[in-house]
C-alpha cells in the first residue's frame, strides 16, 4: 500500500514537471531544437515562415504573406553564395542581392515584368560598377570606378551600342568622347593633367580630321586633316601677340603662310615644294605695303 502511494506521489511529481514544460514550451521558453526544416503558421493555420536545409549544403528561409504567396526568400549555397530575394505582391522578383564566392557584391533591380532594369556591384579587384537597362534589357547607361583611380560613364543606344563615354584618370587627365550609330568615334574632348585642353572631329572612319587645343602658356591652335590624316591648315595665336594661318601640301610641306604680330605687320608667304619662298606681301605697322620684298621674313611654323 506504501509502494502505490509512493508511486501515486512520484506520478502526480511527474505531471506537475510536464505541466510545467509545457508552460514553457508555451511560452517559447526552451533551450535548442534541432531539426531539418520548420515552419511558422498564424492564427488561422496559414503557412508564413519556412526553413529548410538540403542534402547539397544549401539552406534557406522563406517569408510569405497572408495569401500565401511568396514575398523573401534568402539561401546559402554550397559553393559560398548567399542569395536575398525580394518578391511584389504577385510573386514577381523586384530586388535581388547577393554575395559570390569570389567576394563578388551585387544588387539587382527588377520591373513588374521581372526584366533586370538597375544592377550595383563591387568586385574583388576594387571596381564598383551600376548599370541602367531598358524595358528591353538594353543596357543604356554604365558607371564605374576602377582600382587604379579611374571613373568613367558610358551611355548606349536602344541596340546597345556605345554613343558617349565619359571618364577621368587617375592622373587627372578627363575626357568625352562621342560614337555614331556605327559605334565609330566622332569627337573627342579632353582635360589634361597639365591643364591642356582640346577637341578632335574624326570621320566616318575614325579618321582625326580637326583639331583643336589650348595650352597652358596661352597658345592656341586649330589644325585640320585630309582624309590620310595629314595636316593641310593649321592656324595659331600666341601669348605674344603672334597670329598666324598656314597650309601645307599633301606631303606636309609648307605652301602658303599668313601672320600678324603683336606690332601690327602683317605677311603673306608663298613656298614652292621644296619650301622656299617665292612670293612675299607685308604691311608694315606704319601701313607701308611691300610686294615683294626681301626684309620680310616667312611667318615661322607654330
Amino acid at each position: 500500500m506504501v509502494k502505490i502511494q509512493q508511486q501515486i506521489v512520484a506520478m502526480q511529481e511527474e505531471i506537475k514537471q510536464l505541466r510545467k514544460e509545457l508552460k514553457e514550451v508555451k511560452k517559447g521558453n526552451f533551450d535548442t531544437i534541432t531539426c531539418k526544416g520548420w515552419s511558422v503558421v498564424d492564427e488561422d493555420g496559414k503557412e508564413r515562415i519556412i526553413a529548410f536545409t538540403n542534402p547539397d549544403g544549401s539552406a534557406s528561409v522563406t517569408w510569405l504573406d497572408k495569401e500565401g504567396k511568396l514575398r523573401i526568400a534568402a539561401v546559402t549555397l554550397a559553393d559560398g553564395q548567399a542569395i536575398v530575394q525580394l518578391s511584389d505582391k504577385d510573386e514577381k522578383s523586384r530586388i535581388a542581392a547577393a554575395t559570390l564566392a569570389d567576394g563578388t557584391a551585387t544588387v539587382q533591380w527588377l520591373d513588374k515584368n521581372k526584366k533586370v532594369r538597375i544592377t550595383a556591384s563591387t568586385l574583388v579587384d576594387g571596381q564598383a560598377t551600376v548599370q541602367w537597362f531598358d524595358k528591353n534589357g538594353k543596357r543604356r547607361i554604365a558607371a564605374a570606378t576602377l582600382a587604379d583611380g579611374q571613373a568613367g560613364v558610358g551611355w548606349f543606344d536602344k541596340d546597345g551600342k556605345v554613343r558617349i563615354k565619359a571618364a577621368t584618370l587617375a592622373d587627372g587627365n578627363a575626357g568625352v568622347q562621342w560614337f555614331d550609330k556605327d559605334g565609330k568615334r566622332r569627337i573627342g574632348a579632353s582635360t589634361l593633367a597639365n591643364r591642356n585642353a582640346s577637341v578632335e572631329w574624326y570621320d566616318k572612319n575614325e579618321k582625326l580630321r580637326i583639331a583643336a587645343v589650348t595650352l597652358t602658356d596661352g597658345t592656341a591652335d586649330v589644325e585640320w586633316f585630309d582624309k590620310n590624316e595629314k595636316r593641310r591648315i593649321t592656324a595659331s595665336t600666341f601669348p605674344d601677340g603672334y597670329a598666324g594661318v598656314q597650309w601645307l601640301d599633301k606631303d606636309g610641306k609648307l605652301r602658303i603662310g599668313a601672320a600678324t604680330d603683336a606690332n601690327g605687320e602683317a605677311s603673306v608667304g608663298w613656298l614652292d615644294k621644296d619650301e622656299k619662298m617665292r612670293i612675299v606681301a607685308g604691311i608694315d605697322a606704319d601701313g607701308t605695303v611691300s610686294l615683294p620684298t626681301e626684309d620680310l621674313k616667312p611667318p615661322k611654323k607654330p
